[in-house]
């Protein structure tokens, strides 16, 4: 309820799918540092909030409202000038010839299908999570109202490595019923995940809404919205991020630049692993625009506050306080390469596994921990499509934004194999940079598209077999 306030304060639904992108990021954000400043100043709980929050929503329609009456009394005072001077006002500028009405979302019958398989599932199966210390952390902000560390944890997960996804989670319940709206938390993902695709896409010219189809047909992120988990939240500001930097590049504003950067600071807040992220999004930023005092005091403050918001800040501090030093739970947590030979195996395992569809890697090397789907087909057709086009400006910056993130990855993480959950971002990008190379070159349009066409097939019957293992209890 207090994020549904507070996108109403923000008007979250105004403007193309970015500008109500950044307006929802926006709502998260207040409501995140609302809840840790009630929590170490011991001033409010999750309920009490609410009636901040209505009251923000409250002012905020009353606000928009007397600015549109003053916007409308502005424009007929401006229409009785018109009639009353002799001036001819300019026609209206015409719309370049050949300009296409820009794609920005698969056809609705199939986000609709998609919706649907989902709500069946959570309708059907219990709430699970893929860890289970993300439920555990949902009760206990659900039961005490704040963001507070548990020091009685035995799972030392359930504090250090949740926070804002899980408040987002506990605001789902509805006051004074016990029917948690948490069930359904895959149709809200799936709305989130489809406004960061439909905030990239127009920068790219997509003409052609059936071609998205295959970023309804990732597996990895189909898992995301079955099961309770953290790294699609995390993600998404993440790859709108990087599409922002890679994409718009030196056209990008001073405004672009700080709200990607804070978008980049927000995905290392919700998960450090993330970081490599940032520091890429930083670099494209200082190397397209330069070292200039504002460019660089803008990326890093919006980074720093949007790492605040995502709760890296609280997080540092309860370390401290609660196990003895900020980084002190991460590391102890070990699952990292501690030599460089295992790491070169671990990179090379890994880039085997972004194109080997899981069918390789646990065959040659069983028996390692962690859970997940592969990118799959859309991830492999990606690479073929840029490999086509490797000409193209914007597939060179891609792909070394994308390729050192996963390479950083692949040398630090274990199991990065099989975590593709983790690295969901600059695999969307490396995705969504191809669609756009087949809009832009007709080279080898036809036979890419007729390759689309099968992997959104291929992509969806796998996607089909996961939900019947997943009902069936396997």
């Amino acid at each position: 309820m207090n994020l549904l306030f507070l996108a109403i304060a923000f008007r979250a639904w105004r403007g193309p799918a970015l500008s109500a992108f950044l307006r929802l990021m926006a709502a998260i954000a207040t409501f995140s540092l609302e809840l840790q400043l009630a929590t170490w100043l011991h001033a409010g709980t999750l309920g009490s909030m609410r009636v901040i929050n209505l009251a923000a929503a409250v002012a905020g329609v009353l606000w928009h409202a007397n600015h549109r009456a003053r916007a409308h009394r502005a424009d007929a005072d401006l229409e009785k000038d018109r009639k009353t001077l002799p001036v001819k006002s300019p026609p209206p500028a015409a719309t370049p010839f050949g300009v296409a009405v820009i794609a920005r979302f698969p056809p609705s019958p199939a986000i609709v299908g998609i919706a649907l398989l989902i709500a069946t599932l959570a309708l059907l199966r219990p709430v699970i999570g893929a860890d289970p210390y993300h439920l555990n952390r949902v009760d206990r902000i659900t039961s005490i109202g704040t963001l507070a560390y548990d020091p009685a944890a035995a799972d030392i997960k359930i504090n250090a490595l949740a926070g804002v996804y899980e408040l987002m989670l506990a605001d789902l319940r509805i006051p004074g019923s016990s029917t948690a709206l948490v069930r359904f938390h895959g149709l809200f993902g799936l709305a989130f995940y489809l406004l960061a695709v439909g905030s990239v896409m127009p920068w790219l010219r997509v003409r052609r809404p059936w071609t998205l189809l295959v970023l309804l047909t990732i597996p990895v992120v189909f898992h995301q919205l079955v099961l309770v988990k953290n790294d699609l939240f995390g993600a998404l500001p993440a790859f709108v991020a990087l599409g922002w930097v890679v994409i718009r590049g030196r056209d990008m504003s001073w405004s672009e630049v700080v709200a990607a950067a804070a978008l980049a600071g927000f995905a290392v807040g919700i998960k450090i692993s993330s970081a490599p992220i940032a520091l890429v999004v930083g670099a494209f930023l200082i190397l397209d625009h330069g070292c200039r005092w504002r460019i660089a005091a803008g990326t890093l403050g919006a980074g720093v506050a949007g790492a605040l918001a995502g709760g890296l800040g609280f997080a540092l501090v309860e370390n401290a306080v609660v196990y003895g030093g900020p980084m002190k739970p991460y590391l102890s947590l070990g699952n990292r390469h501690e030599h460089l030979a295992d790491a070169l195996v671990g990179v090379g395992r890994f880039a085997i596994s972004l194109v080997d569809l899981g069918t390789v890697t646990p065959r040659i090397w069983p028996g390692r921990g962690g859970w997940g789907s592969t990118f799959g087909l859309p991830l492999v057709w990606g690479l073929v499509t840029l490999a086509c086009h490797w000409r193209d400006p914007v597939v060179k910056r891609a792909v070394l934004a994308a390729g050192i993130c996963l390479t950083v990855f692949g040398l630090t993480y274990p199991d990065a194999d099989i975590a593709h959950r983790m690295v969901i971002a600059p695999a969307l990008l490396l995705v969504v940079v191809g669609l756009g190379c087949v809009e832009r070159d007709d080279r080898y349009a036809r036979p890419l598209r007729a390759a689309l066409i099968g992997v959104i097939l291929l992509s969806a019957l796998q996607i089909g077999r996961s939900a019947v293992l997943y009902l069936a209890g396997a």
